[in-house]
Protein backbone atom coordinates (compact mmCIF):
# COMPACT_ATOMS: atom_id res chain seq x y z
CA UNK A 1 0.00 0.00 0.00
CA UNK A 2 1.53 3.74 -1.06
CA UNK A 3 1.89 5.82 1.89
CA UNK A 4 -0.44 8.54 1.92
CA UNK A 5 1.13 12.39 1.22
CA UNK A 6 -0.21 15.03 3.93
CA UNK A 7 0.88 18.53 3.00
CA UNK A 8 0.90 20.44 6.46
CA UNK A 9 1.17 24.58 6.66
CA UNK A 10 2.65 25.94 9.65
CA UNK A 11 4.82 23.17 10.34
CA UNK A 12 7.60 24.95 12.12
CA UNK A 13 6.63 24.52 15.32
CA UNK A 14 4.16 24.69 17.92
CA UNK A 15 1.02 22.98 17.12
CA UNK A 16 1.99 22.31 13.03
CA UNK A 17 4.97 20.43 14.32
CA UNK A 18 3.46 18.12 16.34
CA UNK A 19 0.77 17.39 13.79
CA UNK A 20 3.87 16.55 11.04
CA UNK A 21 5.55 14.43 13.94
CA UNK A 22 1.87 12.63 14.22
CA UNK A 23 1.85 11.77 11.03
CA UNK A 24 5.23 11.06 10.17
CA UNK A 25 4.96 8.21 12.71
CA UNK A 26 1.97 7.07 10.99
CA UNK A 27 4.07 6.44 7.59
CA UNK A 28 3.07 9.56 5.83
CA UNK A 29 4.81 11.09 3.62
CA UNK A 30 5.07 14.48 4.16
CA UNK A 31 4.99 17.72 2.76
CA UNK A 32 5.42 20.80 5.04
CA UNK A 33 5.65 24.33 4.46
CA UNK A 34 7.53 26.58 7.27
CA UNK A 35 7.47 30.48 7.34
CA UNK A 36 11.85 30.64 7.54
CA UNK A 37 14.80 28.64 6.26
CA UNK A 38 16.01 28.25 9.98
CA UNK A 39 12.88 26.14 10.39
CA UNK A 40 12.99 24.25 7.01
CA UNK A 41 17.11 23.23 8.21
CA UNK A 42 15.87 22.15 12.04
CA UNK A 43 12.77 19.90 10.08
CA UNK A 44 15.67 18.73 7.66
CA UNK A 45 17.30 16.97 10.63
CA UNK A 46 14.58 15.75 12.32
CA UNK A 47 12.42 14.17 9.35
CA UNK A 48 13.62 11.67 6.96
CA UNK A 49 14.69 13.37 3.89
CA UNK A 50 13.20 10.38 1.42
CA UNK A 51 9.81 10.91 2.31
CA UNK A 52 9.74 14.56 3.56
CA UNK A 53 9.81 17.85 0.82
CA UNK A 54 10.45 20.81 2.91
CA UNK A 55 9.34 24.55 1.39
CA UNK A 56 9.84 27.59 2.93
CA UNK A 57 7.55 30.98 2.52
CA UNK A 58 5.13 33.78 3.28
CA UNK A 59 1.83 31.86 2.50
CA UNK A 60 0.26 35.47 2.92
CA UNK A 61 2.18 36.12 -0.30
CA UNK A 62 0.09 34.66 -3.36
CA UNK A 63 2.91 33.92 -5.46
CA UNK A 64 4.98 31.62 -2.97
CA UNK A 65 1.31 29.62 -2.78
CA UNK A 66 2.17 29.50 -6.80
CA UNK A 67 5.27 28.07 -6.43
CA UNK A 68 3.67 25.60 -3.96
CA UNK A 69 1.07 24.54 -6.22
CA UNK A 70 3.71 24.09 -9.20
CA UNK A 71 6.28 22.08 -7.35
CA UNK A 72 3.47 19.35 -5.94
CA UNK A 73 1.61 17.12 -8.20
CA UNK A 74 -0.88 16.20 -5.52
CA UNK A 75 -1.73 14.93 -2.29
CA UNK A 76 -4.06 13.20 -0.06
CA UNK A 77 -4.74 15.26 2.58
CA UNK A 78 -4.13 19.09 3.38
CA UNK A 79 -3.85 20.40 6.51
CA UNK A 80 -4.32 24.14 6.96
CA UNK A 81 -2.61 25.21 9.97
CA UNK A 82 -0.71 28.27 9.64
CA UNK A 83 -1.86 31.54 11.04
CA UNK A 84 -0.80 34.49 12.68
CA UNK A 85 -2.70 36.58 15.50
CA UNK A 86 -4.02 39.90 16.58
CA UNK A 87 -4.85 41.74 20.03
CA UNK A 88 -5.41 45.34 19.21
CA UNK A 89 -9.03 47.11 20.07
CA UNK A 90 -11.12 47.56 17.28
CA UNK A 91 -10.13 51.37 16.78
CA UNK A 92 -6.48 50.44 16.58
CA UNK A 93 -6.39 47.58 13.98
CA UNK A 94 -4.80 49.15 11.27
CA UNK A 95 -5.38 47.95 7.49
CA UNK A 96 -1.77 46.66 7.20
CA UNK A 97 -2.47 44.54 9.94
CA UNK A 98 -6.25 43.53 8.57
CA UNK A 99 -4.57 42.59 5.25
CA UNK A 100 -1.94 40.42 6.65
CA UNK A 101 -4.40 38.00 8.91
CA UNK A 102 -6.80 37.96 6.27
CA UNK A 103 -4.29 37.03 3.77
CA UNK A 104 -2.84 34.30 6.38
CA UNK A 105 -5.36 33.00 8.05
CA UNK A 106 -8.40 32.40 6.12
CA UNK A 107 -6.69 33.52 1.74
CA UNK A 108 -3.71 30.93 2.55
CA UNK A 109 -6.46 28.29 3.48
CA UNK A 110 -8.56 29.17 0.92
CA UNK A 111 -6.41 29.22 -1.98
CA UNK A 112 -4.31 26.08 -0.97
CA UNK A 113 -7.46 24.15 -0.56
CA UNK A 114 -9.00 25.42 -3.83
CA UNK A 115 -5.53 24.30 -5.84
CA UNK A 116 -5.43 21.11 -4.15
CA UNK A 117 -8.83 20.19 -4.01
CA UNK A 118 -8.41 20.55 -7.99
CA UNK A 119 -5.66 17.93 -8.05
CA UNK A 120 -7.10 15.80 -5.77
CA UNK A 121 -10.57 16.05 -8.73
CA UNK A 122 -8.47 15.49 -11.62
CA UNK A 123 -6.67 12.37 -9.64
CA UNK A 124 -10.18 10.94 -8.36
CA UNK A 125 -8.34 11.08 -4.59
CA UNK A 126 -11.03 11.42 -2.28
CA UNK A 127 -9.17 13.31 -0.08
CA UNK A 128 -9.37 15.27 3.52
CA UNK A 129 -8.64 18.83 4.33
CA UNK A 130 -8.72 19.96 7.69
CA UNK A 131 -8.24 23.61 8.62
CA UNK A 132 -7.27 24.92 12.01
CA UNK A 133 -9.64 27.10 13.66
CA UNK A 134 -10.51 28.59 17.20
CA UNK A 135 -13.06 28.75 19.63
CA UNK A 136 -12.69 32.29 18.19
CA UNK A 137 -14.31 31.48 15.01
CA UNK A 138 -17.72 30.72 17.32
CA UNK A 139 -17.81 33.18 19.88
CA UNK A 140 -16.31 36.78 20.08
CA UNK A 141 -13.77 37.93 22.29
CA UNK A 142 -12.71 41.89 23.13
CA UNK A 143 -9.63 43.07 21.27
CA UNK A 144 -10.03 40.15 18.92
CA UNK A 145 -12.04 41.67 16.11
CA UNK A 146 -9.32 40.90 13.17
CA UNK A 147 -8.55 37.51 14.40
CA UNK A 148 -12.38 36.66 15.12
CA UNK A 149 -13.14 38.06 11.73
CA UNK A 150 -10.62 35.43 10.04
CA UNK A 151 -11.75 32.74 12.01
CA UNK A 152 -14.90 32.94 11.31
CA UNK A 153 -14.22 32.80 7.79
CA UNK A 154 -12.35 30.18 7.76
CA UNK A 155 -15.41 28.07 9.77
CA UNK A 156 -17.91 29.54 7.14
CA UNK A 157 -15.59 28.78 3.99
CA UNK A 158 -15.50 24.98 5.17
CA UNK A 159 -19.39 24.83 5.60
CA UNK A 160 -19.69 26.18 1.74
CA UNK A 161 -16.71 24.21 0.58
CA UNK A 162 -17.84 20.71 2.26
CA UNK A 163 -21.19 21.03 0.16
CA UNK A 164 -19.31 21.21 -3.36
CA UNK A 165 -16.47 19.01 -2.56
CA UNK A 166 -18.92 16.30 -1.15
CA UNK A 167 -19.87 15.02 -4.37
CA UNK A 168 -15.98 13.82 -5.18
CA UNK A 169 -15.92 12.48 -1.83
CA UNK A 170 -13.62 15.18 -0.63
CA UNK A 171 -14.13 15.80 3.32
CA UNK A 172 -13.28 19.29 4.70
CA UNK A 173 -13.52 20.10 8.40
CA UNK A 174 -12.36 22.33 11.12
CA UNK A 175 -10.40 21.65 14.35
CA UNK A 176 -11.61 24.55 17.05
CA UNK A 177 -9.21 24.94 19.74
CA UNK A 178 -9.14 26.82 22.98
CA UNK A 179 -5.91 28.24 24.56
CA UNK A 180 -3.03 25.70 23.74
CA UNK A 181 0.01 25.56 25.57
CA UNK A 182 2.80 25.29 23.29
CA UNK A 183 6.01 25.03 25.18
CA UNK A 184 6.79 25.08 28.86
CA UNK A 185 8.25 28.73 28.86
CA UNK A 186 4.43 30.20 28.26
CA UNK A 187 3.45 28.54 31.13
CA UNK A 188 5.87 30.88 33.62
CA UNK A 189 6.14 34.19 32.04
CA UNK A 190 2.07 34.05 31.37
CA UNK A 191 0.82 32.27 34.65
CA UNK A 192 -1.52 34.89 36.03
CA UNK A 193 -2.85 35.56 32.42
CA UNK A 194 -3.07 31.91 31.69
CA UNK A 195 -5.09 31.39 35.21
CA UNK A 196 -7.89 33.76 34.62
CA UNK A 197 -8.28 31.89 31.23
CA UNK A 198 -8.62 28.69 32.99
CA UNK A 199 -11.53 29.91 35.12
CA UNK A 200 -13.09 30.28 32.04
CA UNK A 201 -13.21 27.25 30.73
CA UNK A 202 -15.44 24.32 32.55
CA UNK A 203 -12.80 21.10 32.38
CA UNK A 204 -10.16 23.30 33.69
CA UNK A 205 -7.88 22.24 31.10
CA UNK A 206 -6.11 23.53 28.22
CA UNK A 207 -5.64 22.64 25.22
CA UNK A 208 -2.29 20.41 24.25
CA UNK A 209 -0.83 20.46 20.65
CA UNK A 210 -0.75 16.63 20.68
CA UNK A 211 -4.20 16.38 21.29
CA UNK A 212 -4.99 18.74 18.41
CA UNK A 213 -2.72 16.49 15.99
CA UNK A 214 -4.46 13.31 17.31
CA UNK A 215 -7.64 14.62 16.51
CA UNK A 216 -6.49 15.96 13.18
CA UNK A 217 -5.20 12.10 12.14
CA UNK A 218 -8.74 11.08 13.13
CA UNK A 219 -10.07 13.28 10.43
CA UNK A 220 -8.07 12.19 7.85
CA UNK A 221 -8.94 8.32 8.48
CA UNK A 222 -11.33 5.95 7.50
CA UNK A 223 -12.82 6.33 11.05
CA UNK A 224 -14.48 9.86 10.09
CA UNK A 225 -15.02 8.90 6.70
CA UNK A 226 -19.30 10.30 6.75
CA UNK A 227 -17.75 13.82 8.55
CA UNK A 228 -17.31 16.94 6.84
CA UNK A 229 -18.69 20.38 6.94
CA UNK A 230 -18.13 19.78 10.78
CA UNK A 231 -16.20 21.57 13.63
CA UNK A 232 -14.21 19.70 16.02
CA UNK A 233 -14.61 21.60 19.38
CA UNK A 234 -11.92 20.93 21.42
CA UNK A 235 -12.30 23.60 23.94
CA UNK A 236 -12.85 22.64 27.04
CA UNK A 237 -16.57 23.40 26.96
CA UNK A 238 -15.64 27.36 26.90
CA UNK A 239 -18.64 27.79 23.84
CA UNK A 240 -21.37 25.55 25.66
CA UNK A 241 -22.28 28.19 27.69
CA UNK A 242 -21.74 30.87 30.53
Amino acid sequence: MQNKITLISGAGSGIGLSIAEKFYLENHKLILLVKSKAQKKKLEKKFNKKITKIFFGDLSNYNFIKKISKNINYVDNLINNAATRNGDFLHKVKKNDLDHIMDLNFKSTFFLTQIFTKKMIKKKIKGSIVNLSSQLGHIGAYNRTAYCASKFAVEGFTKAAAMDLGKYGIRINTIAPTKTIVNDRELKLTKKRLGLIRKKIPLKNFTKKEHIAELCFFLTSDASQNITGASMKIDGGWTAGK
